[in-house]
């Protein structure tokens, strides 16, 4: 593929122009080839000289993440010296399927303040800014994001229907698993290994039982939560201490080993939809009212009998069991041995794990509080972390609320600790207490966070030792903490960060703006040198 620009001077701008192609897969009708074809037939009819290529190739129109050639070009437009004046687009989609379809428009509008005329040469209108084509183009827009819409929808209730069928969505299948190609006749083509995936439309993917030893081990382990009583904890650490990995190589935990205990897939089950992220939205849980499943369309792992049989103990430990039998069970608990602590309650197979009561209490403190047991801790810091929590919630309310209220488009993680605006910019928000030792002043600690896509602001909240009052905001772009695996923060000034500290959040209404590529340098005036990244 040729490089995404490549200029070529001209004298007269007038009749010299740029072209910006854009194509998502490379099975679409419209593909660079065709845009160029038609884009090139234009500019000969019109005698305009082209002078530069901006392509993005199997790039998404659904945001503008991802595309470096548009930021480029929207970078070039802005430039004084230019050497174009025309930008020759193939239709009004390309700019994107945005949702906003005001966002398309935003770059069509930059371009024409510029003073690059923007002509769309597959379009059945003349781009003349007249209201008749300021209605088609909103029409074409709303259409493209329509269209995406449509074929996300179509696309998912295709998915459903082939769950229904029995046949596998998704990417790996899991320990003692193995994806199968079969063709539409059902007749088996040969195994998938990891990574791979199918190159006909007619071909379906299915589970099967994977390698012996992997079976033998699922099995096993379900016999050992029957049998012998052991908790996902004990499993996980009997297997390590094995030395046995799981399929990608890794340490058996306590969550991979009460996967295997779960997965309606080990049972024959095909499941879909549990979790859904549709249009770079962020990801979410779904209900299972809303999961797909059919049942008995895989060659069990372990049969039905046994499967029911764990899930029966799974819930007796949990969901079922009244908060008032929670509480008698850590009272005999405690009349047993003594003391109550989390390491005692993971020991004892009769009890649920501590995650349990937490979720059905709060917290084991206010587990110990309810039943009257005292085992001599402190646990203030516990009471400024939840007063951190609150004061998190708040915060992270106030700046959804302000950002839409200014006309973005936000969605927020489940514990509104990750904010994605406009499908674009992913913020993550940190409430930090101060901490304090015998040996260190007050501090705060903060490292980036390590998530993917990875985060483009970070903002951490200082608030004081007891987590009542904010003290200020740091909002640091990506880049800005050094390679350190954590950045520690005093009460004096850091030179290297006092940039990016302020003492509200307004800076993050001028960061998510979308007037950064309308601001224009004047004549004489070269403090204007925005660079999209």
């Amino acid at each position: 593929m040729r490089p995404a620009t490549h200029m070529r001077p001209r004298p007269d701008t007038s009749s010299t122009a740029v072209q910006y192609v854009r194509m998502s897969t490379d099975l679409q009708r419209d593909s660079p080839t065709n845009q160029k074809e038609v884009l090139a037939r234009y500019a000969t009819i019109h005698g305009i000289h082209i002078a530069a290529t901006y392509e993005d190739y199997g790039k998404s129109g659904l945001s503008m993440r991802n595309r470096p050639a548009l930021a480029r070009l929207l970078q070039d437009v802005l430039d004084e010296k230019r050497i174009f004046s025309v930008l020759l687009v193939y239709d009004v989609s390309r700019w994107g399927r945005f949702q906003d379809v005001d966002e398309s428009a935003h770059y069509e509008y930059v371009c024409r303040r510029a003073g690059v005329r923007v002509v769309y040469c597959a379009e059945p209108f003349e781009n003349d800014n007249s209201a008749s084509s300021n209605i088609m183009k909103t029409l074409k827009r709303a259409m493209a994001g329509e269209y995406s819409r449509e074929l996300s929808l179509k696309v998912f209730l295709g998915q459903c229907r082939g769950t229904r069928e029995g046949f596998r969505q998704g990417a790996a299948a899991g320990y003692a698993l193995q994806r199968v190609l079969v063709d539409f006749n059902g007749n088996v083509k040969g195994p998938l290994h990891n990574g791979e995936r199918k190159n006909l439309q007619s071909d379906h993917v299915v589970i099967v039982p994977g390698p012996a030893h992997e079976v033998a081990l699922v099995r096993r382990v379900y016999e050992w939560f029957l049998t012998e009583n052991l908790s996902p904890t004990r499993i996980a650490k009997r297997l390590n201490d094995f030395g046995l990995r799981t399929d990608l190589n890794r340490r058996w935990l306590k969550d991979a080993v009460t996967r295997l205990l779960t997965s309606e897939k080990y049972a024959g089950n095909n499941v879909y939809n549990r979790t859904s992220v549709r249009l770079h939205t962020p990801r979410v849980k779904n209900p299972p009212e809303q999961w797909v499943r059919a049942v008995g369309v895989f060659e069990p792992v372990v049969d039905r009998a046994t499967f029911d049989a764990v899930q029966l103990r799974l819930d007796s430990r949990t969901h079922l069991m009244p908060d008032d039998d929670l509480l008698v069970k850590l009272v005999a608990l405690h009349e047993k041995i003594g003391k109550v602590t989390a390491k005692a309650i993971t020991a004892d197979r009769s009890l649920p794990g501590v995650q349990t009561y937490r979720k059905r209490f709060g917290s084991l403190t206010e587990v110990y509080r309810t039943i009257g047991f005292d085992n001599g801790h402190d646990y203030g810091f516990l009471r400024v972390l939840r007063a951190a929590k609150i004061l998190h919630s708040r915060l992270s309310d106030t700046v959804i609320a302000t950002l839409r209220d200014a006309g973005h488009e936000v969605h927020h993680s489940l514990d509104k600790t990750l904010l994605c605006v406009d499908n674009e910019i992913r913020i993550r928000l940190n409430v930090r207490p101060a901490t304090r030792t015998l040996y260190k002043p007050v501090r705060w600690i903060i490292k980036w966070p390590e998530l993917h896509p990875p985060v483009d602001i970070l903002v951490l909240a200082r608030v004081d030792r007891f987590a009542v009052n904010f003290i200020d905001f740091f909002v640091l772009p990506r880049g800005s903490l050094g390679p350190q695996k954590q950045t520690e923060l005093t009460e004096k000034p850091n030179p290297q960060l006092e940039m990016f500290r302020y003492s509200d959040l307004k800076i993050l209404l001028e960061l998510t703006a979308r007037v950064s590529l309308e601001v224009f340098r004047e004549p004489g005036n070269a403090a204007n040198n925005y660079r999209p990244d």
